[in-house]
């Protein structure tokens, strides 16, 4: 017998819980020093924007060319990789000494090959005349000169890193340029990279260690001038052979000006792992061990624990008011997936919360009520496997709460239960419905002539012994009368 003190009915509670997001960007406490060079840096997960690792990820920084990640970004929004681009006079836009893809004015080339001459050889001219054909296309106009591109353009910059949530970062050029306007923060550098990382088309072109080929990929077109190049990757964690190469390393670009110094937007990606570093003013090969360092740090620590898989069995409640002749027992289950990268100290913070809708709670406190204890005493076998009380009627599949999952405190993940079947609520006309059946499957079945026969045996035998008796009777009265009369 169960005791019902023993059942607990959750009350209603209506709560607005944060996104997983807000726990993912919120900075983690670090179990031990990692001795970086930087003076600003941070590790991410790829997959959810959880921050691993931080270090003054808020003081602004100059990005040099990490900003071209966030051009890249937004040539995306406007252009197909397979457009195909005429250069012009923006290419002599670029300033003495800086880098450049080697293209030339009247060259035909896609917007694919241009980005990967921004990202792979880190090519300035090819920053300038991806916003030059960016902001032709957005106005309808040609012959927009460069100066007034430039402005639209970072403008563009600015907008797109504000939706990404970067909100501490300005543009004032395609390239990285220095300019004192021209900033950003380790942690919104993160974000842009994990938002650039999430384009498949540039994920891919970080991780290529050279191109060579011509300009339109092969393809030919009448009239056309085309050149031939030869763009190596200068990212030292994935040259094979280089003194700080890192087995996992798949991208993303270096960048550097007196400035800046030398910065870093690395990724790597191990056991499905993927993680991305920021490394800001870390002169070389700081930049390189920082890198490193981080990406031991957090495959060292962190790894995927599942905590939810579809179809899952999370609890089994006991149905009251259930359609008589049905299963009153309902196993809960989840419809979703959940996986989070944790620390073993962090999946031991773990906790779970199960919140059912007031709609499938029973109405009063079973504690209390003494009627519910005449109805649920005939019912606790199903002590052991039930551990909730809810109410009919319940449709399948329907949602009846909400299991959360929250690490210290901060949601991390809310999934839906639903119920496994159906489950009719009792009423009277159900009840009439149940007798008649059981009196057609009980009475009237084939099964019960046995019975029928045994009572039909048992009533003419009453009916015989009590017409013997009845003769009887008879018989000892007329031998009476007969004696009275000789």
């Amino acid at each position: 017998m169960m005791n019902i003190s023993s059942i607990r009915i959750k009350k209603i509670r209506k709560i607005s819980f944060m996104l997983a997001v807000l726990i993912f960007s919120t900075p983690l406490t670090v179990y031990g020093s990692i001795p970086l060079t930087a003076p600003s840096a941070i590790l991410i997960d790829q997959n959810s924007g959880k921050v691993l690792y931080a270090h003054n990820e808020h003081e602004r920084m100059y990005p040099a060319g990490l900003a071209k990640m966030m051009t890249a970004l937004v040539v995306l929004d406007h252009l197909n990789p397979d457009d195909v681009i005429v250069v012009g006079t923006e290419i002599y836009q670029v300033p003495p000494g800086a880098i450049r893809a080697g293209h030339q004015s009247g060259e035909h080339i896609t917007v694919r090959n241009l980005l990967r001459g921004l990202m792979i050889r880190n090519g300035n001219d090819s920053g300038n005349v991806l916003a030059q054909h960016t902001v032709q296309t957005i106005r309808g106009q040609t012959g927009i000169p460069f100066v007034h591109v430039e402005n639209i353009f970072s403008g563009l910059m600015i907008e797109k890193a504000r939706e990404l949530g970067a909100n501490n970062t300005s543009f004032t050029n395609p390239n990285g340029l220095h300019h004192d306007s021209l900033y950003t923060t380790a942690y919104d550098m993160a974000l842009i990279a994990r938002a650039f990382m999430q384009v498949p088309l540039l994920r891919n072109i970080v991780a290529e260690l050279e191109y060579v080929g011509d300009g339109m990929e092969g393809r030919e077109v009448y009239g056309a001038r085309i050149l031939n190049y030869n763009w190596v990757n200068d990212n030292e964690l994935m040259i094979s052979g280089s003194t700080y190469y890192y087995t996992y390393a798949t991208g993303i670009r270096r960048g550097s000006t007196p400035q800046a110094s030398d910065c870093l937007a690395a990724s790597a990606e191990r056991n499905g792992v993927r993680l991305i570093a920021i490394i800001f003013d870390s002169p070389d090969p700081g930049r390189w061990l920082d890198a490193r360092m981080l990406f031991d740090y957090g495959f060292d620590t962190y790894s995927y624990h599942t905590l939810l898989e579809s179809g899952q069995h999370i609890q089994t409640a006991f149905v009251y008011n259930a359609r008589r002749g049905e299963d009153n027992i309902l196993d809960v289950r989840v419809n979703e997936d959940f996986a989070a990268l944790l620390s073993q100290r962090e999946l031991s913070r773990i906790r779970q919360e199960i919140v059912f809708y007031e709609r499938f709670l029973a109405p009063v406190d079973l504690n209390e009520e003494g009627y519910y204890e005449s109805y649920f005493e005939n019912h606790f076998e199903y002590a052991d496997i039930a551990s909730t009380v809810l109410i009919a009627p319940i449709e399948e599949n329907e949602v009846l709460g909400t299991i959360t999952f929250t690490l210290d405190g901060n949601a991390l993940f809310i999934a839906e239960l639903h119920a496994t079947r159906e489950v009719p609520e009792r009423t009277i006309d159900s009840d009439m419905d149940y007798i008649i059946a059981w009196v057609q499957n009980n009475v009237f079945s084939l099964s019960a002539w046995p019975y029928w026969i045994a009572l039909a045996g048992t009533l003419f035998g009453f009916l015989g012994m009590s017409l013997w008796i009845n003769e009887r009777r008879r018989g000892k009265k007329s031998s009476s009368y007969s004696g009275t009369y000789r």
